[in-house]
């Protein structure tokens, strides 16, 4: 099989390599679509922390093709999405399933073989069957849509709640879907790139703002006659985007946060003294999953995406075959154009 192996930083290599066995209790997967996370950019600019050579991926859906022996709830030709993160199962965290703060995970992708290849093995308690509605494109994006709703589950938006999403990415943009499903009737989209805040328009915010041309906090105060948004959401990963957070939330308001920080972040007085006076509640959140595994996160995706009232073909901006990794990642890790979500077509 082909597989495109990570062998430097940024430096892709494809191989051809054995199918990989299939050992009692895993399947194995014939990959048809495996998405590039903003993740990955990440780790291709600041350092790759894991064993080389790799197969990256961890944003992948796929048909099994065989099925371990003690396997018995899947089966040959099954239409899946794959769960990456594999909990240790033993930990303290694992035993009252908080499976996304393990403490010995393994994710596909970094530490064990990803979706960057022709097939993957996958242990069977990482697959989801998601029938024949979607696209196996629409299944890739299963893991970043839980990603999102894990967030907004647990910043328990009502109705009535004043939201806004700071970045506009993949994860923001699904995050504005996921609090229109709660509920949510006002959803201020905030980003620094004109064809995000459209895009989140498309999607129904009801405000927009763009930082670098207006000025954040006074904007923030206009929509909301002064008080602050309820709920902010951060899903940027900046330090300049985890500081306004804080600084636009209304007394007694809750802030969320998602976005990787790859930076130290460092909050002024102003901001750092919000928090205490304004009594706010600030949660963070990490990956995807609750009990029982994958969790609801997942399922609820499939759901509402067979359902219709989740979409994210529209959000995928390029495709590329797997001969063509290293030119993928050329172009998101160098930002040579406008992109959202690439995807690897295998």
């Amino acid at each position: 099989m082909r597989a495109g192996f990570l062998i430097g930083l940024n430096e892709f290599e494809i191989r051809e390599m054995d199918v990989p066995q299939c050992h009692q209790n895993e399947v194995i997967v014939k990959v048809e679509a495996s998405g590039i996370c903003g993740s990955d950019i990440h780790k291709m600019s600041k350092g790759w922390k894991y064993q080389l050579p790799m197969i990256m991926g961890h944003e992948m859906a796929g048909t099994i093709v065989k099925v371990g022996r003690s396997v018995h709830h899947l089966k040959k030709d099954d239409r899946v999405a794959v769960v990456p993160f594999i909990p240790c199962r033993n930990c303290a965290y694992c035993a009252v399933g908080k499976y996304q703060l393990c403490t010995d995970y393994i994710m596909m992708g970094s530490q064990r073989f990803g979706g960057f290849a022709e097939y993957v093995s996958v242990p069977a308690s990482n697959i989801v069957k998601i029938g024949t509605k979607l696209s196996f494109e629409e299944a890739a994006m299963i893991e970043p849509l839980a990603v999102s709703a894990h967030g907004v589950y647990g910043i328990e938006p009502k109705v009535g709640d004043v939201v806004a999403v700071f970045g506009l990415g993949t994860i923001g943009l699904l995050t504005i879907q996921w609090l229109k499903i709660a509920g949510v009737k006002t959803i201020i989209g905030i980003d620094i790139q004109s064809e995000k805040l459209e895009q989140a328009i498309d999607l129904g915010v009801t405000d927009t703002i763009n930082p670098s041309l207006q000025d954040l906090e006074t904007e923030i105060s206009r929509i909301t006659d002064g008080l602050g948004v309820d709920i902010a959401m951060e899903c940027a990963g900046t330090k300049i985007t985890e500081e306004q957070c804080l600084l636009v939330t209304k007394k007694g308001g809750k802030i969320g946060f998602q976005g990787i920080a790859y930076s130290d972040v460092l909050i002024r007085q102003r901001a750092f003294e919000k928090i205490f006076r304004s009594e706010l509640t600030i949660k963070g959140f990490w990956n995807s999953y609750s009990a029982p595994f994958p969790g609801k996160e997942w399922f609820d995706s499939i759901t509402f995406l067979e359902s219709g009232r989740l979409s994210v073909s529209h959000m995928i901006s390029h495709r590329f075959p797997l001969e063509d990794l290293q030119r993928a990642f050329d172009l998101a890790v160098n930002r040579s154009e406008s992109f959202n979500k690439i995807m690897i077509m295998l």
